[in-house]
């Protein structure tokens, strides 16, 4: 009974000692007479008593002695294996072999290859059956002399070497020196092969920034999914596994879907149900790092063999194209996964169509999409079992207003942590704000290159405007607030085919509080504003225009924004006869838009000064039209006093009944008056008087255009003539 290995180290030592008797017996075949050179040459050479001292003999061994007693250390070493194998030993050499399915003489050249970097020795030994100190790497023709009696073995082993050979497609072993002979070129392993062999966990730190083993401790029970689903994925594994594992067909899983919503976390569920670990590969972070894309998958689906783990390339959009280089990538890719692999996940954002690429192995598409509102207030109420949450936070409130995924979830609870502990290090306890600002940092990624971020600070005291117009604006977040339970619960969701958003239009004369009041529905809903800048939408060349709201639509959906389109009879103009290419095109871009809003699963809010500019078509789309009237009397007066704080130095000549009477301005014209005021007063008695109100009226009006006499400011006249205001070029009166 042979005697086990007691771990790998050990059992390459001896694998070594064997390759030493046939590195020996070529010594003593290439053994030259003594040499009379002087000791001046010392260094510069390797000499036969150099050799001697490393292998202490006291007398020279025969060619057949060396032979035979290499076969005998052979058979015991393999016997020594066997047993180390059947009591569960780990040793690197046969698992590279059996995984990789190298004969044994290509095991014995993994060894050739290894042994330099173990013992500084064979570098000298090497160098002196090359007769060269300077080649202290195995050769391709050394190996030969080494491992083959005869010529004809020798012819016969060439094809080894091949490109297409296990040691070279796979990369475990590299040849250097192109420029030489392949018999002269040196034998090398990869790095990751090395480690490997060696028990060493070290590799490129490039390589780690794009690859990492998935550390996921959820198991399938834990994940969302329903019961059914999971199950019937293990199944189709594990069917796979029992049938077809040794066949050429190998399992491909496509997992689509927004960020977050758990694609790695099912696919590492899966792996952790069948007793395997996944390796995590970053596509996008893969391209830009590495100029040799298909050398670094070989490395990647290497590195995966010989850790037994399935891979998951996630970001693989990037290769979803279907010109270029994606596609040769993805035929390499295809090679690799035949070559060194038996499962592989792709994981993308949006679904894919593969074609024939996969027609000759498993291949399935599986979508996970985002979690309903229903699924994540029970997402949000089980992350918030493990951190102290205030009794004022209102989950379903949560989950209606921002469409987050699972993933994007936990961060934002992370990030709502992280808030409460700079806010209090005594008390952490996460508020409610906390976790609406938590939110609203996963959900604002990419809006703000596309969009101008408003932020809000009016709320329901600071708009003055009728009843009904008022009434619409509760109803519009009424219909946020509501709309789980309208279209969940009482299956409204049912009847409607296309998207559940909702589309306002603001509509009335420049100033009078459409803008104030998108961001008085921002701050009442807790949601970002994001005002649509027309220049860069807009483009001269045909469907760009297209394509950048397209963006927009796109990142307001996943960023749980308002969309607040500005001046939008620009964009939602009415379409015209076609009369020419342009009149066609303009058609198309509000077709386009008619039918993205349509679809659009938000809050979109229009503003216009002429409702008639607005395309008919946009109104059946339209769950709310909002009139903003200039203000009468009444109301002008309560804007004069809404839009003058209370903590302001006020002069007891105050009138405001007459500025409301007798100057029929808009909202904000009246605002721009006080705040001028305001500087005005702040450079002359540090107190607001009528004087400063009645100069900042009258700069006003300059800049709108309107003219203006001295009757129009009686009684107050003579504060302007005070200050050498005139009224030269004024002809008529335009307060009225």
């Amino acid at each position: 009974m042979a005697e086990p290995y007691k771990n790998n180290a050990e059992h390459l030592l001896a694998e070594l000692a064997c390759l030493d008797l046939l590195i020996q017996r070529e010594i003593v075949r290439l053994r030259l007479p003594a040499s009379d050179t002087h000791d001046v040459f010392k260094g510069m050479y390797i000499s036969d008593a150099d050799v001697d001292r490393i292998f202490q003999t006291p007398e020279e061994p025969g060619s057949e002695e060396l032979t035979a007693h290499a076969a005998a250390l052979a058979r015991e070493t393999d016997a020594r294996r066997l047993c180390s194998l059947e009591q569960g030993v780990p040793l690197a050499l046969p698992h590279v072999a059996l995984l990789f399915g190298l004969s044994g003489f290509e095991q014995r050249l993994l060894l050739l290859a290894l042994a330099p970097e173990v013992d500084p020795k064979y570098e000298r030994l090497f160098g002196y059956l090359h007769d060269d100190i300077s080649r202290r790497r195995m050769t391709v023709g050394l190996a030969l002399r080494l491992l083959c009696e005869t010529s004809t073995e020798r012819l016969a082993r060439m094809n080894v070497f091949s490109p297409q050979a296990p040691l070279f497609r796979t990369g475990l072993m590299k040849l250097l020196n192109r420029d030489e002979t392949l018999l002269r070129r040196s034998l090398a392993l990869d790095d990751m092969t090395l480690n490997y062999m060696l028990g060493v966990n070290g590799s490129d730190p490039e390589f780690h920034l794009c690859v990492r083993v998935f550390s996921g401790l959820e198991t399938l029970q834990d994940l969302r999914w329903k019961t059914s689903f999971k199950d019937q994925l293990l199944n189709l594994i594990q069917q796979f596994v029992e049938h077809d594992l040794r066949s050429e067909k190998r399992l491909v899983f496509h997992f689509y879907g927004p960020f977050g919503t758990g694609k790695k976390s099912l696919a590492g569920a899966l792996c952790r149900a069948l007793g395997v670990s996944m390796l995590v590969v970053d596509m996008q972070e893969l391209l830009q790092r590495f100029a040799d894309v298909e050398n670094a998958l070989r490395s990647i689906f290497r590195h995966a063999l010989l850790h037994q783990a399935a891979v998951y390339l996630d970001h693989f959009d990037v290769l979803t194209a279907e010109e270029g280089k994606p596609a040769s990538y993805r035929h390499a890719l295809l090679r690799l996964m035949e070559q060194m692999s038996w499962m592989v996940f792709l994981g993308t954002e949006s679904a894919w169509r593969p074609g024939a690429l996969f027609s000759h192995h498993e291949f399935v598409a599986v979508g996970l999409p985002a979690p309903d509102a229903a699924e994540r207030k029970h997402i949000w109420m089980a992350l918030a079992n493990d951190v102290v949450c205030s009794p004022d936070v209102d989950w379903e409130d949560l989950s209606i207003k921002f469409r987050l995924t699972p993933g994007r979830m936990k961060s934002a609870f992370h990030s709502a942590s992280s808030l409460a502990r700079l806010r209090n290090r005594e008390s952490v306890a996460i508020s409610r704000d906390d976790l609406y600002s938590g939110c609203r940092s996963q959900s604002n990624c990419k809006l703000a290159a596309l969009a101008q971020k408003i932020a809000p600070h009016y709320r329901w005291s600071d708009i003055v405007l009728p009843r009904a117009a008022l009434a619409q604006l509760h109803e519009i977040c009424a219909h946020l607030r509501h709309r789980q339970r309208v279209y969940s619960e009482w299956g409204f969701e049912s009847k409607l085919s296309r998207g559940k958003g909702l589309c306002a239009l603001f509509y009335g004369q420049s100033g009078v509080g459409k803008t104030m009041a998108a961001e008085v529905l921002a701050s009442e809903l807790n949601l970002e504003i994001y005002k649509i800048d027309l220049s860069s939408v807009v483009s001269k060349y045909i469907g760009e225009t297209e394509k950048n709201l397209s963006r927009i639509f796109q990142e307001a959906e996943d960023s749980n924004a308002i969309l607040f389109f500005d001046e939008a009879d620009a964009l939602f103009g009415k379409r015209s006869e076609v009369k020419d290419a342009h009149d066609r095109y303009a058609n198309i871009e509000i077709n386009y838009l008619l039918q993205r809003v349509e679809e659009f699963d938000g809050l979109v809010v229009l503003a216009t000064n002429l409702r008639r500019n607005i395309d008919d078509g946009f109104f059946r789309r339209m769950h709310f039209a909002v009139e903003f009237p200039f203000p009468d009397e009444a109301h002008r007066y309560r804007i004069w006093k809404q839009h003058i704080p209370q903590s302001a130095p006020l002069g007891g000549d105050i009138d405001l009944d007459y500025l409301a009477k007798r100057f029929a301005f808009s909202g904000g014209n009246i605002r721009n008056v006080v705040v001028n005021a305001a500087f005005l007063a702040a450079q002359n008695s540090g107190q607001i008087h009528m004087e400063h109100l009645i100069r900042a009226t009258k700069r006003e009006f300059e800049k709108i255009g309107k003219l203006c006499t001295e009757n129009d400011f009686s009684p107050f006249q003579s504060m302007l003539r005070e200050t050498g205001d005139s009224f030269d070029e004024c002809e008529t009166a335009g307060a009225q």
